[in-house]
């Protein structure tokens, strides 16, 4: 086992004992996860030949995640959160792309090997919101998280509407929340618009190296 897998384990056990202690079951969800990602990405790894560089990135996404966003709660407290985590899943997800170019050995144009990266990660994007808007219509959580809006365009109502009254269960969400609450869409494309510019950001800094297909290295 390597020192980055050890060190790892030994952060997600600390958090999965004091959750089992605590019986706190967002924690040791969160733990469970991590291994399972974990186990995953080794997996993968093994098979195309994952270096240290890109294990690590993924080590820090998924405890920033699990870690910080779960168990901290850091998706609800802290607003911008949730722009970085989806902004740098990108980046990991285009850089897993170089490795599936080396390892299925395609030798195309630089043109296609950017839209493939772009691709890859423009459709694991598309597959978590499809997973995250399923969890929140089956299981009823709320992983779509919502926005205050105070304007509606709408060709159905023919023009821009400004909410200045919302009444639901006899509360004023003007008075409370200070607008109309959006259920997922604003926060769905947000998380898009974070992907293509984590991609985007992959695509510019590894230019160099996309340009001339030296993946020996990566």
């Amino acid at each position: 086992m390597k020192k980055i897998d050890l060190l790892y384990l030994i952060v997600v056990i600390f958090y999965l004992i004091s959750g089992l202690i605590k019986w706190d079951m967002t924690t040791i969800f969160a733990c469970v996860l991590s291994l399972i990602f974990m186990v995953i990405t080794n997996v993968i790894g093994k098979k195309i030949g994952f270096g240290n560089g890109i294990k690590i990135l993924i080590y820090v996404f998924i405890l920033s995640t699990e870690i910080l966003g779960e168990i901290y709660h850091f998706y609800v407290d802290v607003w911008w959160f949730d722009i970085v985590m989806h902004t740098y899943f990108a980046f990991i997800v285009s850089y897993v792309g170089l490795y599936l170019i080396r390892y299925f050995n395609i030798k195309e144009s630089i043109y296609f090997v950017i839209l493939f990266i772009f691709s890859l990660a423009m459709m694991t994007e598309s597959v978590w919101e499809i997973f995250e808007f399923s969890m929140d219509r089956v299981i009823g959580t709320d992983m779509q998280k919502d926005t205050v809006i105070r304007n509606i365009s709408s060709t159905y109502l023919s023009h821009d509407i400004y909410v200045d009254k919302v009444m639901v269960n006899d509360i004023d969400f003007m008075d409370r929340y200070g607008g109309y609450l959006d259920i997922g869409l604003y926060d769905t494309i947000g998380d898009m618009i974070c992907t293509v510019v984590g991609s985007f950001m992959f695509i510019v800094i590894m230019k160099k190296r996309l340009n001339c297909q030296s993946f020996a290295s990566i």
